[in-house]
């Protein structure tokens, strides 16, 4: 297209911004209702990039202070996996740990990035803790295909 100009899509580029973009770090009111927010970036996703999400995360720490949002909010981050969850144990069940944080009030402790067989019974065949950022899963000692081979440092 060469009369492409950027400026005569402008209006339905922010039209669109204004319905799917999740720029505003405000979410005081979303906090009050009791909402939860779990967040996972793949650190090899070559869709989007997954600092987008770290930066957003960061945005609202910076409006709303570390204390409060660690009340409500979470960001976990997948070292190796790309934007179809493959490249490195990438299944995590962010729903039971979302639904288990608003109807129990437990926050999430302890996942796991696991990579199972296709399979049945799915035995796992690696894991990896899934370590809320900035931490980062650094392997200690023992068996590398075993989480508990992992800690969360930075």
């Amino acid at each position: 297209m060469r009369n492409y100009r950027a400026e005569d899509f402008a209006a339905r580029v922010t039209a669109v911004s204004q319905l799917m973009d999740s720029t505003n770090p405000d979410l005081s009111a979303f906090n009050a209702r009791g909402g939860k927010l779990l967040m996972l970036e793949h650190m090899a996703d070559y869709a989007q990039s997954p600092f987008a999400g770290i930066r957003y995360y960061e945005s609202v720490v910076a409006r709303l202070g570390r204390d409060n949002v660690d009340r409500f909010m979470r960001l976990y981050t997948a070292p190796g996996v790309d934007h179809v969850g493959s490249g490195a144990p990438a299944n995590v069940d962010m729903l039971g740990a979302l639904a288990d944080w608003v109807e129990r009030g437990r926050a999430p402790v302890g996942l796991q990035l696991v990579e199972q067989e296709v399979q049945s019974p799915f035995k796992t065949t690696r894991a990896r803790p899934l370590c809320e950022w900035p931490l980062w899963p650094r392997y200690t000692s023992g068996d590398a295909s075993q989480a508990a081979s992992f800690q969360c440092s930075k």
